[in-house]
């Protein structure tokens, strides 16, 4: 065998591997016997006819086509092992050349590969800004209002009363497939003067301040033009009538905030216990959502810094994952894909090229670049941590699920050992984000000068070896894994 490598500019290897003639006469003898074991020839046993008895029943041409399949699927792991090649998918056969030398011709996609480069000078500064006194003042106000009681009133809507409405809404001006009608005699409650977006945002915040001053009965007419920013991507700058009719007008009455309230929402004991929950609560949830931003930028920047490799067939592959996980979500909602596309107005080739295929290469490269830097700052796992993530899962799963039918999964050690990768993903995700902030506000290196200035050894209590990572690569924050298929190949059709 001789094997010739040529680099393709897609991340792929075109390699030609050149037999001699006779190679092949050893696998039609193989395909010979093959194929009569599979059909019956007149005055002999299943598989035992000569092999001139069987081309002459067969064809010359049917045995070479089984010999040629047979001896790719027999070549193929020694070509990759030759040629010192890891595939990413199955490779393609694009061409064979009959004759003496035999030549097979394959394209081979090749494992992605990153490159860092100089990632540890990226900086980003990391600032959550602390929870205020105001924002804990709204969320204990909108917390009474959730405990608040509404008495009926025969008398004129004021600030804080609570409206139930019977709700009409047409476009003013509907274009192409719009429909005109968006509601008819919907119920809705409202409340005067009410703004905290956390508490209404419907029909648009405010809407209830025109209402103010009706009594039962009570009729109002508004029009409202959504702005281009607004949650309500389908009525983003059109006009819509609402006409409103109040069924009835109840007074709110908020509860005192004292040491019983606090007693009866949950285990606090007094009111400055709930005070300081409130704030706990608000400090995890603001940093919660900087961090999503700061570490979407920081992933960012780092893509950026390196360059990434990978051919076309992993990119397909991260396709079909984001059009899974889309007919999944749509399942829940109890749609079909090509119900949703119509509510695009979009084809699916397209849908694929302009919505799937960026959200694939973004999933895609943020896995690739944070598993390199997992490998590059050897981040490791400790079994501690592990077994925790492990034991959160199933504290998650048994608010959402049977607790019989968990433990009744749980026996499945597929499903058991799927609960286990998810964990250590979870954990080697914080673990790698926790580095690559630490590099990203210089303290990475604040550790290796500290390191680098101890001149004496300074002991230590002993403490368990942290279990190393895994050896199999376990996906990252998009949870994307690239599958490796070493031995497989596909046919094209011969040139």
């Amino acid at each position: 065998m001789k094997i010739e490598v040529q680099p393709q500019d897609d991340h792929q290897s075109k390699v030609i591997a050149q037999y001699e003639a006779t190679e092949l006469e050893r696998f039609k003898h193989q395909a010979a016997r093959k194929i009569a074991t599979k059909g019956k020839i007149p005055g002999f046993r299943p598989g035992k006819a000569p092999y001139d008895v069987i081309v002459r029943l067969y064809g010359d041409v049917t045995i070479e086509e089984e010999a040629i399949e047979l001896m790719v699927e027999d070549q193929y792991p020694k070509i990759l092992d030759e040629a010192k090649i890891e595939p990413a998918a199955p490779g393609t056969l694009e061409n064979i050349e009959k004759g003496d030398p035999l030549k097979f011709t394959f394209v081979i996609p090749l494992e992605p590969t990153v490159d860092l480069g100089d990632y540890k000078s990226l900086r980003k500064k990391y600032i959550v800004k602390p929870v205020t006194q105001k924002e804990i003042d709204q969320f204990i106000e909108r917390l009474k209002k959730s405990y608040a009681t509404a008495e009926p009133v025969d008398r004129a809507a004021k600030d804080g009363d609570l409206l139930s409405i019977k709700l009409d809404a047409h476009l003013t001006n509907p274009t192409g497939d719009d429909k005109p009608e968006l509601l008819k005699d919907s119920p809705l409650q409202v409340v005067i003067g009410e703004k905290d977006p956390e508490v209404v945002d419907f029909p648009y915040i405010g809407f209830g301040d025109n209402l103010k001053g009706l009594k039962n009965g009570g009729e109002k007419v508004v029009k409202y033009t959504y702005p281009v920013d607004s949650n309500y991507d389908k009525l983003r700058g059109k006009e819509v009538e609402f006409h409103a009719i109040v069924e009835n007008v109840k007074s709110m009455k908020l509860p005192e905030i004292n040491d019983a309230f606090a007693q009866t929402i949950g285990e606090f004991d007094t009111v400055a216990k709930l005070h300081e929950s409130i704030k706990e609560q608000l400090e995890n949830r603001a940093k919660a959502e900087y961090e999503q931003g700061y570490f979407d930028e920081l992933i960012e920047m780092l893509i950026k810094k390196a360059t990434i490799k990978y051919p076309p067939q992993v990119l397909e592959h991260e396709m079909e994952h984001v059009e899974e996980h889309v007919k999944e979500d749509l399942a829940q909602q109890r749609m079909e894909l090509d119900t949703y596309l119509k509510t695009l107005k979009k084809e699916k080739v397209a849908w694929l090229e302009e919505d799937v295929k960026p959200a694939a290469r973004k999933r895609l490269e943020r896995s690739l670049v944070l598993d390199k830097l997992a490998k590059e700052e050897k981040v490791e796992i400790k079994n501690e941590d592990l077994q925790s993530e492990y034991t959160q899962i199933i504290s998650e799963m048994q608010g959402s699920t049977d607790l019989k039918k968990l433990q009744k999964q749980l026996k499945n050690e597929r499903v058991a050992n799927a609960f286990a990768m998810e964990a250590a993903s979870r954990v080697l995700n914080r673990q790698v984000l926790s580095r690559l902030k630490d590099i990203a506000i210089g303290k990475a290196e604040e550790k290796v000068t500290e390191t680098s200035e101890l001149k004496t050894p300074v002991k230590t209590a002993k403490s368990k070896k942290p279990a190393a990572a895994p050896k199999k690569a376990i996906e990252t924050t998009e949870q994307v894994k690239v599958k490796k298929t070493t031995k497989k190949v596909e046919k094209s059709e011969e040139k």
